[in-house]
């Protein structure tokens, strides 16, 4: 009789403090929510990239994350960006629920450091992130990463700053980022990544 009144204590005492702190657990409830929408592809989904492209970023134990609200592919791209006639590749490389971007260069040609200068960024909070300016429920969404080639990279800092610095030495590809918040664009440039333009 004495254990079934414990019982009956504990279990009151713990609805008793469920109700007096219904947050308790929500932030770690609703992480989880967002890593479980989360949709990611390997490497080797990608048949059209180079298989030493894949390769590399196999190695890397990466796993290509994906905004949810877009159904093709992507946050794999290609272009010329440590100089003309190179093939380089670039991706969002998730590693154990953390993101960043990951260079694959094609050639002697590189820049050092961080195309966006960041390090890896947790998936949740990315997400959590978006969802928070949106006001919106978790849906996973990422930042999505495009190449930008030479020719339209001139046209855009033409209407920037037709007389400006980055016109006249933006000599390749360039690389951007955008998202429902805002995005931004680098090159490489002497061997450092370069911000170009930054848009919220």
């Amino acid at each position: 009789m004495k254990m079934k009144t414990l019982l009956i204590t504990l279990a009151f005492c713990g609805l008793t403090l469920a109700q007096q702190n219904p947050g308790a657990g929500g932030a770690q409830s609703e992480a989880t929510a967002r890593a479980k929408s989360v949709r990611y592809l390997r490497p080797d989904d990608f048949k059209a990239v180079p298989a030493r492209v894949r390769s590399k970023l196999n190695e890397g134990q990466c796993l290509i994350p994906q905004d949810a609200e877009n159904a093709v592919p992507h946050n794999i791209v290609s272009g010329e960006f440590a100089r003309q006639r190179q093939r380089d590749w670039a991706a969002y490389c998730s590693v154990q629920g953390k993101s960043k971007v990951m260079v694959v260069w094609g050639g002697p040609s590189q820049c050092s450091g961080s195309p966006f200068d960041a390090g890896p960024v947790s998936d949740s909070t990315l997400s959590s992130d978006l969802d928070d300016a949106a006001g919106n429920e978790p849906h996973g969404s990422f930042w999505t990463l495009s190449a930008i080639p030479h020719a339209e990279l001139l046209a855009r800092l033409k209407l920037i700053n037709p007389d400006g610095e980055l016109l006249k030495s933006a000599t390749q590809d360039a690389l951007a980022r955008s998202s429902t918040v805002g995005g931004n664009a680098v090159d490489c440039h002497n061997g450092h990544w370069r911000e170009l333009w930054y848009a919220d």
